[in-house]
């Protein structure tokens, strides 16, 4: 009885202490673990960054009965919130953010066009998921991407992926050799860092793989990392390992849209795609519209 007088007195001082405050910040998992302190303090505004990736259920914890403004920054194109039991994203729909549910049923939506990020032939392919999209003149005249005649190169093979049934995911040696190869490549090139190279990939076990052929005493600086990790973040060169290829034309998660608006939408300067287009093109809509636009 003790501790719970004292776990409320601690709940009484913080919530007292918040009021004081014009702006709260904290993770969603925060707001989870704080909510009675929360529901004391009663903030009228709550406003979500990256809304389309968080829980439904995790936003509900961080509203009170004294909101009277809920503002939701996403977009509902990207990644979706990620379950932690697949069976509730598949059986229940659990993926569904209350930021997209709320854009699939009409509520009205502000949608920034215009891109700051990526130079005209990067975003050009990714228009066909931002039908309205537009380049702020920042990003027009950059520099091409030194040693190198495209600033975009979409690399086809027809090499097989190898799957591995403990990781229960897939690789390719073949892409991870041209990757090693190429950001190799460009390290040598005096206009840039390490940390100017990000390599990103769809699966673990390629990610594992890339790791293994590539020692830091040679690639520190390098990020090697995967789409779900990447969202939100930029560099000024992409290369990119979409991995799958087989005789089955089994896209697995790089069939899934969002993943592939994450994958291109991220390099500055210079993106290069590794994969097996001839069967991507086949089982991906929007990967087939990407390929046309390449030739």
């Amino acid at each position: 009885m003790k501790d719970l007088q004292m776990m409320y007195t601690d709940i009484v001082k913080l919530g007292d202490n918040l009021r004081k405050a014009k702006v709260i910040g904290m993770t969603t998992t925060g707001a989870a673990r704080m909510q009675s302190v929360l529901q004391q303090v009663g903030p009228e505004i709550v406003v979500v960054e990256e809304a389309a990736e968080v829980l439904e259920a995790h936003i509900i914890t961080a509203l009170s009965k004294h909101c009277k403004h809920l503002i939701l920054i996403g977009d509902h194109k990207q990644l979706k919130p990620n379950p932690t039991v697949y069976d509730l994203a598949k059986q229940y729909h659990l993926d569904l953010s209350l930021f997209e549910r709320m854009v699939n049923n009409g509520l009205p939506v502000k949608t920034l066009n215009i891109q700051h990020r990526m130079r005209p032939e990067v975003s050009k392919y990714m228009r066909h998921i931002y039908d309205r999209l537009d380049d702020h003149p920042s990003v027009i005249g950059r520099s091409h991407v030194e040693g190198i005649t495209k600033d975009v190169y979409f690399f086809n093979h027809s090499c097989p992926e190898s799957s591995d049934s403990m990781t229960m995911s897939h690789s390719n040696e073949f892409e991870a050799d041209m990757v090693v190869g190429l950001t190799r490549y460009f390290l040598r090139q005096k206009s840039y860092e390490p940390s100017d190279v990000t390599i990103i990939t769809m699966y673990t076990g390629q990610l594992l793989l890339l790791k293994k052929k590539m020692p830091k005493a040679e690639f520190e600086g390098v990020k090697i990392t995967s789409v779900d990790n990447f969202q939100g973040e930029e560099n000024k060169i992409l290369i990119i390992s979409l991995v799958r290829s087989n005789t089955n034309d089994n896209l697995g998660f790089v069939k899934i849209e969002n993943r592939v608006c994450v994958c291109l939408s991220r390099a500055q300067y210079g993106m290069y795609v590794f994969g097996n287009f001839d069967m991507l093109s086949r089982g991906s809509g929007t990967l087939s519209h990407i390929i046309k636009l390449v030739h």
